[in-house]
């Protein structure tokens, strides 16, 4: 188990901020871990992030009414992130206190009938609420989304989010299941819930910063989707040529070895509003089709990456974020499950895990990763959070 609470100058001072890790797979002994580890904190808000090869169902009901003054929130996961850990098991759980925090969740449930209307209105009751009840200090906001993984709903929760929140930084992540797509959850209140996205708006006194990074630069070399159907996220052609073939001609292997391993080594760019962001491909299928985990859609082009050092990089972005907003209390992270592919195959995890403490760095893999108004595919995504001014 990882303890790691938040050190702050007083030690009669309760921390803002708790977290905890279990990598048992024994749900009595999760449960333990999860309660001890962030017991110090008096919370309002309590994420939860547990890998789909657990009994998630027996934690996250106990777990809740272990603290029935807080909100539970949280999903299943493709693997945890952590000081000490970074592999496809694992739970972890996050507490904000509620001396510096204040948060309001709206639930968006039947995902299959998602209006953006209806969510629209939905999602700014809640914010509207938040900022009635607001106390003058906490003037910092962000928001959170957590989305059913297998929905193909990110897209339009993003952009419902986006567009009902005005200026509030959006972060969010798809939920998980090791790599199976199977079924996704989501956790509210000791529920488990399947088809639904959660919107959680929160404003803290300390300074918070919505970050997103990945470590691709684009090439020349380009692909066109000829055939494809944007609502399930599948290409059919590339370049007029059955898709999975294509794409393994253009990276120069042969289609059957077509892996998650080998898309996260290869992944494509598509520009957006003047910038690129990864469009990763999830499988290819027994008829030669690509599922992509963002959408996709006839007539984009796309640009093959070219990857720099995810080490480097990470240390990069998180050193200017400390020197944005300070040394770091938590950087709370949605990273995707692709990222750890790539990490494994470099065998560079061990070289990550200093990097994930020197930056107080927590979360879980994901299936997707959504920004301001975007879902995204093959970054890291978070919330980071800065010490007492």
């Amino acid at each position: 188990m990882e303890q790691a609470e938040v050190k702050h100058p007083s030690s009669s001072r309760r921390p803002i901020i708790a977290r905890a890790w279990s990598g048992s797979r024994n749900p009595t002994q999760i449960i333990d871990d999860l309660t001890s580890g962030i017991a110090g904190c008096d919370p309002t808000l309590i994420a939860t992030f547990i890998s789909s090869s657990t009994p998630y169902e027996e934690v996250v009901g106990p777990l809740s009414k272990a603290f029935p003054e807080a909100t539970l929130v949280g999903c299943t996961t493709a693997g945890s992130l952590t000081q000490d850990c970074y592999e496809a098991g694992g739970a972890i759980a996050v507490a904000f206190d509620r001396a510096s925090f204040s948060f309001e969740t709206c639930l968006l449930p039947d995902l299959r009938n998602y209006s953006m209307e209806r969510g629209c209105e939905a999602i700014e009751t809640a914010y509207y609420h938040l900022l009635r009840e607001l106390e003058p200090d906490r003037a910092n906001l962000f928001a959170m989304l957590l989305v059913d993984g297998l929905s193909r709903r990110e897209e339009e929760i993003a952009a419902s989010a986006y567009a009902a929140l005005d200026e509030v930084p959006v972060f969010g992540a798809s939920a998980g299941d090791n790599l199976h797509f199977d079924t996704t959850q989501i956790f509210h209140n000791g529920h488990v819930l399947e088809d639904t996205a959660l919107v959680v708006i929160g404003a803290s006194s300390r300074p918070v910063e919505v970050f997103k990074f990945e470590h691709f630069r684009p090439t020349d070399e380009k692909l066109v989707i000829t055939s494809a159907d944007p609502e399930k996220r599948v290409v059919w052609k590339i370049n007029a040529e059955p898709a999975a073939e294509e794409y393994a001609r253009f990276i120069g292997v042969a289609p059957e070895a077509l892996t998650p391993e080998v898309f996260a080594a290869n992944p494509l760019l598509v520009r957006i509003r003047g910038e690129y962001h990864v469009r990763a491909i999830q499988k290819a299928d027994a008829e030669g089709a690509l599922h992509f985990f963002c959408a996709i859609d006839e007539g984009i082009v796309l640009t093959r990456a070219h990857p720099e050092d995810m080490r480097d990089n990470l240390v990069q972005n998180m050193e200017q974020i400390t020197e944005r907003i300070g040394r770091l209390e938590i950087a709370l992270c949605f990273d995707c499950i692709l990222r750890r592919l790539e990490a494994e195959r470099l065998g560079i995890k061990k070289d990550l895990l200093p990097i994930f403490n020197r930056y107080n760095m927590i979360g879980f893999n994901t299936y997707g990763e959504q920004y301001r108004s975007l879902h995204l595919s093959q970054t890291l995504t978070g919330l980071a959070i800065g010490s007492a001014p």
